[in-house]
């Protein structure tokens, strides 16, 4: 039983993988706007005429840019990454599938839920709603473009805990 407790304590007390944050950017910002794409055609699969469809898309897109932009949030994200620590030693690094699939929880999970779910209502919400979707694909490629000049200049690449929140780490190129 001790020995038991022992392992899971160890356990808790194990480093998360890292996932290497401009991949994970990347990734993320393609199934977003793959799923957006898909959300926009099937608005216009369920009768929303072309025009209208592509109207509302750009609607959401352009309300969650404005949303995004006019924020503060994404200063915090600079001041993290250059106060990143030296990579430790043989770190874990998540793999890219499971990287996507964490940064798609639950932001574009719930969006393309929600996307489905208004095709069965009212195609042109799904619309407005795949516009926001791709609007937070278009900021996750904008972040990975920017991290990779960031990355270049420094000749490093930048790891981080998954979840946003956790320790930054860099690395040699």
């Amino acid at each position: 039983m001790a020995e038991a407790e022992a392992a899971e304590t160890a356990d808790q007390d194990a480093a998360p993988a890292l996932v290497q944050v401009r991949a994970q950017a990347l990734l993320i910002a393609i199934v977003r706007l793959v799923l957006a794409a898909a959300g926009l055609s099937a608005a216009v699969a369920r009768g929303t005429s072309t025009g209208v469809a592509a109207g509302l898309f750009g609607l959401g897109a352009g309300v969650l840019l404005i949303v995004v932009l006019g924020g503060s949030r994404g200063g915090g994200a600079w001041e993290r990454l250059k106060k990143a620590q030296p990579l430790p030693p043989d770190p874990e690094i998540e793999s890219r599938g499971r990287s996507v699939l964490r940064a798609a929880y639950p932001s574009t999970i719930g969006l393309s839920v929600l996307i489905v779910l208004a095709l069965a209502i009212d195609a042109s919400v799904a619309a407005v709603l795949a516009g926001i979707l791709a609007g937070i694909g278009g900021v996750a490629a904008g972040f990975a473009a920017q991290l990779e000049v960031w990355e270049r200049r420094r000749g490093v690449r930048i790891y981080a805990e998954p979840g946003g929140g956790g320790r930054v780490y860099e690395a040699s190129r």
